[in-house]
C-alpha cells in the first residue's frame, strides 16, 4: 500500500508576532525542518510540503533536504483558507497512491515512532480514517483512504473535518496517544514546545 505524506505549511501564522512560526528555531533546525525530518524518516512512500505563505523563504530553507521522495508544491490559493491547501495536495497526489497522511507544519514534536505506528495500524486494518486521539482531543497524524479524497473537493476556508469524520464513522479507527500535541500557534506556544524540547533532552541525557 503506497502512502503520500503531505505536511500543510501555507498558513500565514497570523497569530505569531514573531513572524513566520514554522521558521522559528528549534531544535538546531527550524520547526518546518523538524517536521519534514519526523515526517521523511516514517514508513511513508513520499512527502509533500504544501507551501504558500513566504513560499520564497520556505524554498530556501528546505531546498537541501529535497529528494526525489521529498517535494514542495505551491499552494498560490493558500490566502483562501486550509481547504485550498487540502485540495492542492490531493490535486498533486500521484494516482497509484492509495492513501495520505496529513500533517501540519507546526508541530514539531510529533514523532517517527508514533507516525510509523499509525501507518502501521493503517496498512494492517484499512479504514477509511485514521487518526491520533490525544488527552487533549484529536491531534496528527491523521489518514484518509482515497475513496475519501472526494469529500474534501467542495470544502472552502478554514474547515475542520469533523464532518466527514462523522460520516465515515463505521469506517474509522482511533489511536489512542498519552502525549498532548503542541500546536505553535503563538509565543505562549513556541514557549511550550521549547521547554518541552529541553525537558526531552534532559531525560535523554538521564537513560545514557
Amino acid at each position: 500500500m503506497k502512502i503520500t505524506a503531505v505536511i500543510l505549511a501555507a498558513g500565514t501564522s497570523s497569530r505569531m508576532a514573531a513572524g513566520n512560526k514554522l521558521l522559528l528555531d528549534y531544535s538546531e533546525r527550524t520547526v518546518i525542518e523538524q517536521v519534514l525530518l519526523n515526517t521523511a524518516d516514517s514508513n511513508v512512500d513520499d512527502v509533500l510540503v504544501i507551501t504558500g505563505y513566504e513560499s520564497n523563504l520556505l524554498q530556501k530553507k528546505l531546498r537541501n533536504h529535497l529528494t526525489e521522495r521529498i517535494r514542495l508544491v505551491h499552494n498560490a490559493d493558500y490566502q483562501r483558507g486550509r481547504a485550498a491547501s487540502v485540495k492542492c495536495a490531493l490535486s498533486a497526489i500521484d494516482a497509484k497512491v492509495d492513501a495520505a497522511l496529513f500533517m501540519v507544519g507546526d508541530k514539531p514534536d510529533v514523532r517517527t515512532a508514533l507516525m510509523n505506528r499509525i501507518l502501521e495500524r493503517f496498512r494492517r486494518e484499512h479504514p477509511s480514517i485514521l487518526h491520533v486521539r490525544t488527552p487533549s482531543g484529536r491531534g496528527h497524524p491523521i489518514i484518509f483512504d482515497r475513496a475519501v479524497f472526494h469529500e474534501f473537493m467542495p470544502l472552502e476556508g478554514d474547515f475542520c473535518a469533523n464532518e466527514i469524520l462523522v460520516r465515515y464513522g463505521d469506517r474509522l479507527i482511533v489511536l489512542d496517544d498519552h502525549r498532548n500535541q503542541i500546536d505553535i500557534d503563538s509565543e505562549a506556544d513556541y514557549r511550550t514546545a521549547l521547554a518541552r524540547l529541553a525537558e526531552s533532552r534532559v531525560e535523554r541525557i538521564g537513560h545514557q
